[in-house]
């Protein structure tokens, strides 16, 4: 179960991707430090809190003669809010979990994954990469130590950004120590 929600996964078992070598190998999954998901479990936290609220709310207003709704409305209202929040958790999780950057013994591979229609897959050789660049800002990032790694190609597409990954400066010194290697044949 730890694996689900691990942002930094090595050498994963009965793992591959699209466009992976038959005598390609999986080193390392990284996502989006988990650490990154608090904005929107607040938001959906707050999102579940809301109906109960209101209802709280309007218990008060109807002890004041105010105007009523029924309560078969009450609870289409509820329903329809309720199926908002959970696509919301839904779309906001998958985001996160298929957001990945892979590293491979021979490429580097990006996984862009918006939304349940759209994946788009980038990758390069590690033969091909020329600079690598670590960045942490902000008091958060410092304090739980994730920030982006920024790759520098000279294939098709030149830039590569792992976004706020968890230990960037170990992912850097990875994918930098594998090209070099790739590179010199070893």
């Amino acid at each position: 179960m730890s694996i689900i929600f691990s942002s930094f996964i090595k050498e994963p078992k009965r793992t591959s991707f699209d466009g992976e070598d038959h005598d390609e190998r999986i080193i390392y999954i990284l996502r989006r430090s988990f650490i990154t998901n608090l904005d929107w479990i607040a938001a959906a936290t707050i999102m579940l809190l809301i109906p109960f609220a209101l209802d709280l709310l309007y218990a008060n207003a109807s002890l004041q003669n105010l105007p009523s709704i029924s309560g078969r409305l009450a609870f289409i209202l509820n329903i329809f809010w309720y199926l908002i929040t959970f696509g919301f958790i839904f779309q906001s999780f998958l985001n996160w979990f298929f957001n990945v950057y892979i590293i491979t013994n021979k490429k580097i591979v990006d996984v862009d994954f918006h939304g349940i229609l759209y994946k788009n897959i980038s990758e390069a050789s590690l033969k091909r990469v020329e600079d690598v660049t670590s960045n942490i800002t902000g008091a958060l990032r410092v304090i739980f130590n994730y920030g982006h790694v920024y790759i520098q190609t000279s294939a098709e597409k030149r830039e590569f950004d792992f976004e706020d990954v968890a230990n960037p400066a170990k992912i850097r010194d990875l994918i930098a120590d594998l090209s070099m290697e790739v590179k010199n044949g070893a």
